[in-house]
C-alpha cells in the first residue's frame, strides 16, 4: 500500500504541467501607472515583443525584445530596445505565474533593473445573436 501511494505521488510529480513557453505569448501591461503594452510573441522559434501602441509620431511601434533564446524553464535571454534613447540593453525575461513575468534589463551585469508586467485579459467572445423567431 504504502509503495502505491508513494508512486502516485511521484507519478503526479512528473507529470505537473510546466508553463508552456507558449504561455508567455500575449499582451502584457507595465505595472506602476501606466498604459504601456508589450505583444509577445514566436519569431523564428525564439521569443520576441513590440509595443501594442503607434509612436506619437504615428510610426509602428517598435520591436524591444530581439529574438530571446530559453535559457531555463519559464526564461528567456536576449536583447531588450529602448525606443526612447535608441539604447540596447541585456534582458531577462521570466514567467513567474501564468498571469505575471519579470522583465529585468542590465546595462552591465551590475547595473539591472527589472519592471514586473501583468497579463492582459483577453476581452470575452460577444454572445451569439439572438435567432429570430425563436421564442
Amino acid at each position: 500500500m504504502r509503495k502505491s501511494i508513494v508512486f502516485i505521488f511521484l507519478a503526479l510529480l512528473t507529470s505537473a504541467p510546466a508553463l508552456a513557453a507558449e504561455a508567455v505569448y500575449g499582451t502584457w501591461l507595465r505595472h506602476g501607472g501606466n498604459s504601456e503594452k508589450l505583444e509577445f510573441y514566436d519569431c523564428d522559434g525564439q521569443l520576441c515583443a513590440r509595443g501594442v501602441i503607434p509612436l506619437p509620431d504615428g510610426s509602428p511601434p517598435p520591436v524591444v525584445l530581439r529574438h530571446a533564446k530559453k535559457t531555463a524553464p519559464n526564461q528567456w535571454k536576449g536583447d531588450l530596445f529602448n525606443p526612447e534613447n535608441g539604447k540596447t540593453y541585456f534582458g531577462t525575461i521570466t514567467l513567474d505565474t501564468p498571469n505575471q513575468l519579470t522583465l529585468s534589463g542590465c546595462l552591465i551585469a551590475f547595473l539591472c533593473q527589472s519592471e514586473t508586467w501583468t497579463r492582459v485579459a483577453k476581452a470575452p467572445a460577444p454572445a451569439p445573436a439572438p435567432v429570430k423567431g425563436a421564442h
